[in-house]
């Protein structure tokens, strides 16, 4: 890695240090850790088996039960038994589970305008175009989602995206409130 690179890769990983800092400062966290990460995947694609909803969030059936029950007891979801197979529970969103999803929302889009506010929108674009380029170039030399590092299958050990890979997420994938940055 040349000095240029490397003072680079140091000034892109002070940034994402400063934006972690910056989230913590908020009063809704930015980042969508557990619950909200639950609330939100059920905010957008409804009725969801909790199964689904453990494959989705990749984390382990058993962890999901206890994050179900605390959303539950909160009011923000309802947890039904399917009709036909009483083996399989139904979990939806509440009114009050989209409320606070929305409030996220809106506390995340203020944080982000201030995190940007020091460039131009032509500056914002080429800055994206710029990463779109780089993630493309590094997804082509990281191996598929399903296989390990050296080419065989990959187990799940149930990381979902909170932070655990030295980008964030499984697999080395950055998880951010707006999905991944590498979209398989």
């Amino acid at each position: 890695m040349t000095k240029d690179n490397a003072e680079l890769l140091r000034k892109i990983f002070g940034f994402i240090h400063g934006t972690q800092r910056m989230a913590q400062m908020q009063d809704r966290p930015y980042h969508m850790h557990g619950q909200h990460r639950a609330l939100a995947v059920l905010a957008k694609e409804g009725t969801l088996i909790q199964s689904q909803l453990a494959e989705i969030l990749d984390i382990r059936p058993s962890s999901l039960t206890e994050l179900l029950s605390k959303l539950e007891d909160r009011g923000l979801i309802t947890r039904t038994a399917d009709e036909d197979d009483k083996r399989v529970t139904k979990v939806s969103i509440t009114d009050d589970g989209r409320k606070l999803i929305e409030n996220d929302h809106d506390s995340s889009s203020k944080m982000l305008d201030t995190l940007f506010e020091g460039l131009s929108a032509d500056e914002i674009t080429e800055l994206s175009q710029l990463f779109d380029k780089l993630n493309a170039s590094l997804k082509e030399k990281l191996p598929k989602r399903e296989e390990g590092p050296h080419g065989f299958p990959h187990h799940h050990h149930g990381f979902g995206g909170g932070g655990r890979g030295p980008f964030g997420g499984p697999h080395g994938r950055f998880h951010g409130p707006r999905g991944s940055f590498f979209q398989d």
